[in-house]
């Protein structure tokens, strides 16, 4: 009766084939949610508005989560396939030592009849010996054929038993087979939803430091502005996972040579474009100020207090990471003295349909310097 009940339960305990496993809802659900997963892992978080990232990071970590969760699921399911697998060979082997003792008692009892001898052999001894010697002899006789016939039937049974119990290890060990694949590919796709989540969480965390630093830049153009930014930047910075390094090493940018065209103090690299820059806005009756570099050491000063005093603390920790969220020295091209935040007629260019915005984004190219999407005020050399 156990045998028959353990062979049904591990009937059920096999592992559902592809066909079953599809027609699932809650795994069609599953796989709906890692395609959005998947989805906003590709999310580009230095183009991509807060609200956008936010929503990326929180669906990414929802995924990996989830993905943990039937990792260790599949990881027990494994295990405990794995024990039924153990006790299954284990009862197999103790009906195969019963099988060989049952063996070894029907050849002692073949022996022994053959010692008492056959019918021939009690004949003649009736003949030869008194009548208390041969009852003796047919007693054991009879007993050595009860025994046999006993243990004739013991074997057979015991064969059966065997028979049984090696199919129940049989089934087991499919099942264990079919759990430790599973847990296996529930294993490598929580490693690829880790995967996804770091290097979306690495994207996220450089957008965040240059959002951050602009933020700092912006301060003395705009205080309202960068007060907001810096706000919005906090909103998702605990979203991105601890503990990690940073995306790249960062240091000051040292001493760069400057130059101040009507005001705006930039990199000798780029004065004369930008001269020629503005040059041609008031040719067109458009008048530009703004602000170029920012020194590297109100950064390294902000990094001491809210990130540490180490070395590691000030050019290293994640910006997410400090409180509040503060920006590497060195991430930000102001630094480098590459980059302007442009005011039109004394205001910040706060929006893309502004008149100031609308001649940058046909003319700037000409004189090297590429438009941030996210902030319409921030032109650079390489567009960051």
């Amino acid at each position: 009766m156990w045998l028959a009940t353990l062979i049904a339960t591990l009937s059920v305990l096999v592992v559902p084939d592809a066909a079953s496993a599809a027609a699932d809802p809650a795994k069609q659900r599953q796989d709906v949610k890692r395609q959005q997963a998947q989805s906003a892992a590709k999310l580009n978080a230095a183009r991509a508005s807060d609200r956008e990232v936010r929503r990326a990071l929180d669906a990414v970590a929802a995924d990996v989560r989830a993905q943990e969760a039937r990792s260790a699921s599949a990881a027990q399911a494994a295990a405990a396939a794995g024990e039924r697998l153990r006790r299954a060979n284990a009862q197999a082997a103790t009906v195969e030592a019963r099988l060989d003792a049952v063996k070894d008692s029907a050849r002692q009892i073949a022996v022994q009849a053959y010692m008492h001898g056959g019918t021939r052999r009690t004949v003649s001894a009736a003949r030869t010996t008194d009548a208390m010697s041969f009852a003796r002899s047919e007693f054991l006789r009879s007993s050595a054929m009860g025994s046999k016939r006993d243990l004739t039937d013991s074997l057979s049974a015991t064969r059966e038993d065997l028979e049984a119990t090696r199919k129940v290890a049989e089934s087991a060990a499919l099942s264990a087979s079919g759990r430790k694949r599973a847990a296996a590919g529930e294993l490598a796709a929580l490693r690829a939803s880790r995967g996804r989540q770091a290097k979306l969480a690495s994207a996220a965390e450089v957008r965040l430091e240059r959002a951050l630093a602009e933020a700092d830049s912006l301060a003395q153009l705009d205080r309202r502005l960068a007060a907001e930014i810096t706000a919005r930047q906090r909103t998702y910075a605990g979203r991105i996972p601890a503990n990690r390094a940073s995306p790249s090493g960062s240091r000051p940018s040292g001493n760069v040579s400057l130059a101040t065209v009507r005001g705006i103090t930039v990199s000798t690299q780029i004065a004369d474009q930008l001269e020629r820059l503005l040059s041609a806005a008031d040719g067109d009756g458009l008048r530009f100020g703004g602000s170029g570099h920012r020194s590297s050491d109100g950064q390294v000063a902000a990094r001491r207090s809210n990130c540490g005093s180490s070395n590691y603390d000030v050019y290293d920790k994640p910006a997410s990471q400090c409180s509040p969220p503060t920006a590497r020295p060195g991430q930000s091209m102001h630094e480098q003295g590459l980059a302007i935040d442009f005011t039109h007629n004394g205001s910040l260019i706060q929006s893309r349909s502004s008149p100031g915005f609308q001649w940058l984004s046909r003319n700037a190219s000409q004189f090297g310097l590429r438009n941030l999407p996210a902030e319409p005020w921030h032109w650079s050399t390489n567009g960051n």
